[in-house]
């Protein structure tokens, strides 16, 4: 199978799917406005002139014709609507398969009414459309696409994750006698995901837990520097690293080296970052959004608390630091979980299977 990726090649999810299809053995090109991280596939980078972001998509179409016209993909894929999912829309290619990550679902389209038509214009367009969390295709579905173009699959962990654990298997007596603990933080520094609510647990945190404490604040974004403003002008500096972006060895390294896993996300599908923090045994403590409800039931393999509530937060850590005593227990069916339903290679052969229903070699 020839398919034909429109996606954003900045993003290490655009590698993870293409080199997917490439390591299965099918013939893959990827299309993208962005340089970023090589992929496998034969890649193709359009430069495009600064422009707002709905004209400097769609004024892309032509030139994808003209790749499409040279590489002639059996399918297309579309990665992100309310960019690449234009451009897929525009290109009137059949089969168009979009993937729809989060934010271009969840939020994008309740910005406007032309926001919101926009997305049901090229919804309406694709042959399939593929989503990672039930929130993602309910919210698709009360937009009027129909059911049956929709496949919902979690992306998921590498398999190797949870062989790493399984490794590093703790007894009890390691939580009683450990002195120090490690909250990471593993979202991009961007308004949505509120960086700055766990930054105002920091002061209380620190005074009320009976344990030395270290915060490890991992990722880049637009407010990277307001963040670390934040934290200074709170005199705990000392108590919160920045770590930036890291290579996949380092962040592998960063989860062993922590213990509570903490997202303040105001909207999310099925974020990656804890379903991989639940393969490699850490605590989570999310925000009570529908996206994490999914994978975190409250007090039973992890905790939840409102979004932007900072006091409601910092209550949930001092709790896990100073009277949890169910670790082991919450690891265990957190691993459990993911191997049920979250593994990378099994869930992506389901996306597979579909991708080849549409060009008739199922």
């Amino acid at each position: 199978m020839k398919i034909l990726f429109l996606s954003d090649a900045k993003s290490y999810h655009t590698k993870r799917w293409v080199d997917y299809f490439v390591d299965r053995g099918h013939q893959c090109f990827l299309v993208s406005l962005e340089k970023g991280i090589p992929t496998k596939a034969e890649e193709f980078f359009i430069e495009s002139k600064i422009l707002p972001p709905y004209l400097k998509y769609a004024l892309s179409v032509r030139k994808v014709r003209r790749i499409i016209k040279k590489t002639k993909p059996d399918l297309v894929n579309a990665h992100f609507v309310p960019n690449y999912g234009l451009i897929g829309a525009l290109l009137r290619q059949s089969p168009l398969v979009v993937s729809t990550w989060g934010s271009d679902i969840l939020i994008s389209p309740q910005k406007s009414f032309l926001h919101k038509l926009r997305a049901k214009y090229i919804l309406k367009k694709a042959d399939l459309i593929t989503t990672d969390a039930k929130i993602l295709t309910q919210t698709i579905l009360d937009l009027g696409i129909e059911g049956k173009r929709v496949v919902e699959n979690p992306m998921g962990v590498d398999k190797n994750l949870v062989f790493e654990y399984e490794k590093k298997r703790f007894d009890f007596s390691y939580w009683e006698e450990k002195k120090n603990f490690v909250i990471l933080s593993n979202r991009r520094l961007e308004p949505v995901y509120d960086v700055i609510t766990l930054l105002k647990t920091v002061p209380l945190v620190i005074k009320q837990a009976q344990k030395s404490v270290k915060f490890v604040i991992v990722g880049e974004g637009s407010q990277k520097h307001r963040l670390i403003k934040f934290t200074r002008d709170l005199n705990v500096g000392k108590y919160v690293e920045f770590k930036g972006e890291l290579s996949q060895k380092d962040l592998l390294d960063c989860y062993f080296d922590s213990d509570i896993y903490v997202s303040t996300s105001l909207s999310d599908s099925t974020s990656v970052s804890l379903l991989e923090a639940m393969a490699l045994g850490l605590i989570p403590i999310v925000t009570g959004i529908p996206g994490n409800r999914e994978w975190i039931e409250d007090k039973k393999n992890g905790f939840l608390f409102p979004i932007s509530d900072h006091q409601a937060l910092a209550k949930q850590i001092i709790y896990a630091i100073n009277e949890f005593t169910d670790w082991i227990d919450f690891r265990e069916k957190n691993v459990s979980l993911i191997k049920k339903k979250a593994i990378w290679e099994d869930n992506m052969k389901v996306v597979e299977r579909e991708f080849l229903k549409l060009v008739g070699r199922d």
